[in-house]
């Protein structure tokens, strides 16, 4: 029984050993640099329209300069299930492109899939295509209105 124990203990001491983190873990990821996204849209979009939708990627305000793995999925509404995968194309600024027609009016979702130095960021911007109905506009404001409540929410101070 003693045999089992000491045995056991070894393991375990064993397992913890190679289980402990790298030691220049906190170097790497004090330099890993933060990246942010930028989702550039025209104020107006007409239907059937290829508008000029253009994904700035930046770190300390400047753009970066590394080539990214951007795709972008679109989909209408609340139907992500039927979202379309479409590949960026890479604009000589180091920014990149969706080239994508609107068929028809209504409220679109556009999400950046973007990975860079093994960051994988996904923002999603919404955009109105055309003249938009009453439904879709109370809807857009009760999304707003929830995003307010949720973001004032999260915030607690003691």
């Amino acid at each position: 029984m003693r045999r089992l124990v000491i045995t056991s203990l070894l393991l375990m001491l064993f397992l913890l050993a190679a289980c402990s983190a790298d030691p220049d873990a906190a170097a790497h990821y004090s330099q890993r640099k933060e990246v942010n996204v930028n989702i550039e849209v025209p104020d107006s979009i007409e239907a059937n329209s290829v508008p000029r939708i253009d994904v700035l990627l930046t770190s300390d305000g400047k753009a970066l300069d590394k080539e990214a793995d951007v795709t972008f999925l679109v989909w209408k509404d609340d139907n992500k299930a039927e979202a379309e995968t479409i590949p960026a194309s890479r604009k000589e600024d180091g920014g990149y492109q969706l080239e994508y027609t609107f068929p028809s009016e209504g409220v679109y979702y556009v999400k950046a899939d973007v990975i860079v130095d093994n960051i994988h960021l996904m923002p999603t911007k919404q955009l109105r295509v055309g003249e938009l109905t009453e439904e879709e506009k109370q809807k857009i404001l009760q999304e707003q209105e929830q995003r307010k409540q949720k973001d004032s929410g999260s915030h607690h101070h003691h």
